[in-house]
């Protein structure tokens, strides 16, 4: 290490920094965050507990002690520009010292962790200043404790450096070990004979009430949301776009927006047998929220759906916003674990059985299994959650025991459910917040479509899902299958469309027509509002958003020279059908385009005959997350005058390259970490 008059000059700023900051971890554990915001609409709780013996976490005040902090955090950020700066190691092998750095750090001095994240964090530019701030104070803690517990020299740093920084590593596509199931699948399994009935089933999703929004602030800043007075924070300048009442497609959701879509469904679906919410119900402001907002946004948001949908029982999942910090779900319970959501699951599981959603009994078991329950919302019928932080990439929880396939025992459980359900001939259905085929652990992805194979179709009747704010199906496939065809197709997700209109999406809710002999599912009906359009004229005019149908499934997909016949249920060859129908029915694919976005006017254009349709056509059919890879790779390049004749490419940037802080580095060979990221020797060339 080299010292120069610009590195004691960024030694002196660092050292104001790093006094700020250590005032402020020290507050977070002692009294509330100092990040402005935050605090004055809901107090601080934490549930910092201090049991980790390895970490030597002090709150001593002595000035002594801050002097030797301080120096510990100006070293350790030195070593890192350091180590950015290096002639000899690639991003990856970069990346990988860095954690063994961040986990000797965080046994030495987990309490000085959150500011030196923040300091990292804002100089090199991950994200604004403030929302650096307030996310490392939030993550700090959490991440100072899956540190010290990683084992970083082996597949757990790969990981966090693979998802933690994409770009630095290449992306793990480790394969799970073979299943074996409790007995095998029956011969001749096939689902049961439509009963010739229909009952209605709600779903709706992704609410992210935002109860900050305020109506005439600006719509189109540079926060990840917008619709909110930021204070100091707010961009400079004139208002670009003022804030409607009834939402933006850069904000989320206004309360009113969100009571005019409950009484949406007391319209639309005023007779539905019973309804599934699959998960987030809180704002997307990360670098801001505390454990207190989070529940108490919970709370009244379960109130409101329970006011308004009276008797009618609600399922409910935990989205990835659902938790504090975002997205963080710890999968094991240890006595010496430094953080704990055991309050969040707690919470929840009452607020439902206070909703009379779900038993005590059932209440119980949520609480025990990270909010996971099993139920029957009618005789015949199991319904399955599953908390799918779980197996998500930006859980950094899911960076340690990398290598066992399923170290959080959800699948485990999964199995034994459908299992016992084959056993009593009843059909099951599978709820969720994300479908495990992006941002997922491969081996989680593989785990879940072997599963789905072995008790489909005669077992599992549907899986529902939401996160992407879209209107979407994906259609599984046989992991067997040489091609995907309407005979490999073994079953359809259902993704739920959003009622937030962020990422320029009209809200929208839907129902199902089921049979409630079979349980599968009939039609697919989505009604929405087209706030993207006539937000600013229903404020003008003092009117009311109107709801319209937007489509129905089954007429929309249906093939005419092949018509599914009355009473046949969406099977997945239907949904396969559909897709194969695209490649060639221009208007087809461009109606799922249209309704993907739920009629926005600003949805991102996506037209046939070029490289877009042939990504969204693959997506439609990609069961894991490396077949999903496979389809996002196409837009890598994109091919320019689509046709074949004089076809020019185009580099297309990844955003999620964000390592891009290197400056003398050699350049990365993907080859070099074959084994690391579980490809077998010799297949290089062969990359799913």
């Amino acid at each position: 290490m080299t010292s120069s008059p610009f590195r004691w000059r960024l030694s002196l700023t660092t050292y104001f920094l790093i006094a700020s900051a250590l005032l402020s971890a020290t507050n977070t554990i002692r009294t509330t965050p100092s990040v402005a915001y935050a605090a004055p609409f809901f107090p601080y709780s934490s549930s910092l507990s201090l049991n980790n013996t390895k970490r030597q976490t002090t709150t001593d005040l002595d000035p002594a002690h801050y002097r030797t902090q301080l120096y510990k955090s100006d070293k350790v950020i030195e070593e890192f520009e350091d180590l950015l700066n290096s002639p000899t190691l690639d991003s990856c092998q970069i990346c990988r010292k860095g954690m063994k750095m961040a986990q000797e750090f965080s046994l030495d001095a987990p309490e000085l962790v959150p500011g030196v994240l923040r300091i990292l964090c804002t100089r090199y530019s991950f994200l604004r200043l403030d929302s650096c701030a307030g996310l490392m104070v939030r993550l700090g803690p959490e991440l100072a404790e899956i540190f010290s517990q990683m084992n970083v020299d082996g597949s757990d740093g790969y990981y966090a450096c693979a998802y933690g920084f994409p770009g630095s590593c290449p992306v793990p596509k480790h394969q799970p070990g073979p299943i074996t199931f409790p007995k095998p699948k029956p011969a001749n399994a096939a689902q049961p004979a439509p009963s010739g009935e229909s009952m209605q089933v709600l779903h709706f999703s992704d609410w992210h009430l935002d109860p900050l929004y305020r109506p005439g602030t600006e719509a189109q800043c540079s926060h990840n949301i917008c619709c909110r007075d930021f204070g100091s924070w707010n961009d400079p300048g004139p208002i670009k776009k003022r804030a409607s009442k009834w939402g933006e497609p850069k904000c989320d959701t206004p309360i009113a927006l969100g009571l005019s879509a409950l009484e949406a469904i007391q319209r639309f679906v005023p007779n539905a047998t019973f309804g599934l919410f699959t998960g987030d119900i809180v704002s997307h402001d990360a670098w801001l929220i505390t454990e207190k907002y989070v529940a108490d946004l919970e709370t009244r948001s379960y109130e409101l759906f329970k006011k308004y949908l009276q008797e009618m029982r609600l399922y409910v999942v935990l989205g990835n916003h659902d938790s504090y910090p975002s997205d963080q779900a710890p999968a094991r319970h240890k006595p010496e674990q430094y953080l704990t959501h055991q309050w969040l699951y707690d919470h929840v599981a009452t607020v439902w059985e206070k909703n009379q959603w779900i038993t005590s009994i059932e209440a119980d078991y949520a609480r025990s299994h990270n909010a996971m329950f099993m139920t029957r919302p009618m005789p015949g019928l199991k319904l399955i959650t599953l908390n799918t932080d779980l197996f998500y990439v930006r859980n950094y929880y899911n960076m340690l025991d990398t290598e066992q396939d399923d170290p959080s025992g959800l699948f485990h459980d999964l199995i034994l459910e459908l299992q016992d359900s084959e056993d009593r001939h009843e059909r099951v259905w599978i709820m969720g917040h994300m479908a495990p085929v992006t941002l997922t652990l491969p081996r989680s992805s593989i785990l879940f479509q072997r599963i789905v194979a072995r008790y489909s179709p005669h077992v599992i009747a549907g899986i529902f899902t939401g996160h992407y704010h879209q209107d979407k199906f994906i259609v599984m496939h046989d992991p067997d299958a040489k091609e995907h065809t309407q005979a490999s197709a073994i079953n359809v997700v259902y993704q739920g469309p959003s009622i937030t209109p962020l990422d320029k999406a009209n809200p929208a809710i839907r129902w199902y027509d089921v049979d409630p002999k079979t349980f599968s599912i009939l039609d697919s009906h989505t009604v929405t509002a087209d706030i993207i359009t006539q937000a600013d004229y229903w404020e003008q005019n003092d009117m009311e958003p109107e709801w319209i149908l937007e489509y129905s499934a089954r007429s929309t997909y249906n093939d005419p020279l092949h018509p599914l016949p009355p009473h046949e249920p969406l099977s997945p060859a239907f949904w396969q059908s559909a897709v194969e129908r695209m490649k060639d029915d221009a208007g087809l694919f461009d109606k799922y385009i249209r309704y993907q976005s739920k009629s926005s006017a600003q949805a991102k254009e996506c037209l046939h005959g070029t490289v877009c349709e042939e990504e969204t056509r693959c997506e439609l059919q990609a069961s894991t997350v490396l077949e999903h890879n496979v389809c996002e790779a196409m837009l890598e390049v994109e091919v320019m005058n689509v046709g074949g004749k004089g076809g020019r490419k185009k580099p297309k940037p990844n955003r999620w390259k964000r390592f891009g802080v290197t400056r003398n580095g050699r350049v990365l060979d993907e080859r070099e970490y074959d084994a690391m990221r579980g490809i077998p020797v010799g297949q290089s060339g062969r990359r799913r």
